[in-house]
């Protein structure tokens, strides 16, 4: 029995790379970089942005490097925008690898969300490597702290691109909307605050957002004590925990409406 549950794992493996390999051609092609686009995309999105905000803000603000607030906010709003949008037509566009009865709608999902979790993770690496040969950030003073806040992060963006993949084929309502409430998110976030700098009852409210707890880990990874934070991982993992649940059996009903020929 764990001989075959063995062999199953490496199979869901290969079936992913493959998968993961195809989407790369697909979106970056085989001419010039090809798919170090998978790197250089988000470098285009993140760059520009944080050098204006190196221009127009002081270095510090409340006490902490600015840019170590920027590059660490702004790169995870890029990774949950950038998930729920190749998500949005999860199911159409993958009606002609559903003819491979091994390929499931779940394999395509995993796929486009590690690719998009791999390109933020390379550009958040460079954009911090220059940003401090330029002095203008430091490393983070907790890693593992920092990389379980990430990692929260990319569960909740798997989470939400779960329930947008799965009802947007049903619902035109989410397709419409999701571009709108995409960009507005990152005022709700946590990218521009911390918990502490909010009045307490508000603070208590906001903090019920999965996306502010994987923020408050991120910067006290990135910080430690010189900041208050207030994440909590359990909490976090329960409530993405129920979140993927839902998600999946959303997923699961989109596939019986999937027709292949």
């Amino acid at each position: 029995m764990f001989g075959a549950a063995l062999k199953q794992l490496d199979t869901q493996r290969r079936i992913i790379g493959a998968v993961m390999i195809r989407e790369i051609y697909l979106r970056f092609g085989r001419e010039g970089i090809g798919f170090l686009w998978l790197f250089a995309e988000p470098l285009m999105f993140g760059i520009p942005v944080f050098f204006m905000w190196s221009i127009v803000r002081p270095k510090y603000e409340h006490g902490v490097l600015m840019m170590g607030m920027v590059i660490t906010g702004y790169l995870p709003i890029l990774l949950f925008r950038h998930v729920g949008g190749v998500m949005l037509v999860l199911v159409r566009s993958s009606v002609d690898l559903l003819y491979h009865r091994q390929i499931t709608l779940f394999d395509v999902f995993v796929a486009r969300g590690l690719l998009e979790f791999i390109s933020n993770i390379m550009a958040l690496v460079i954009a911090f490597l220059l940003f401090y040969i330029l002095g203008d950030v430091s490393f983070p003073v907790d890693f593992a702290m920092f990389l379980i806040g990430y990692l929260f992060m990319f569960w909740w963006a798997m989470a939400i691109g779960l329930l947008v993949g799965a009802t947007a084929e049903r619902s035109v309502l989410v397709e419409k909307t999701w571009p709108v409430y995409s960009y507005t998110y990152m005022f709700f976030s946590g990218f521009f605050f911390l918990a502490d700098w909010l009045p307490p009852k508000l603070r208590e409210v906001a903090l019920w957002q999965p996306s502010l707890q994987a923020y408050e880990m991120i910067r006290a990874g990135m910080f430690g004590k010189t900041l208050k934070t207030y994440g909590s991982p359990s909490y976090t993992a329960l409530v993405l925990a129920v979140m993927t649940f839902v998600g999946l059996l959303a997923l699961r009903e989109a596939r019986r409406h999937v027709e292949v020929e």
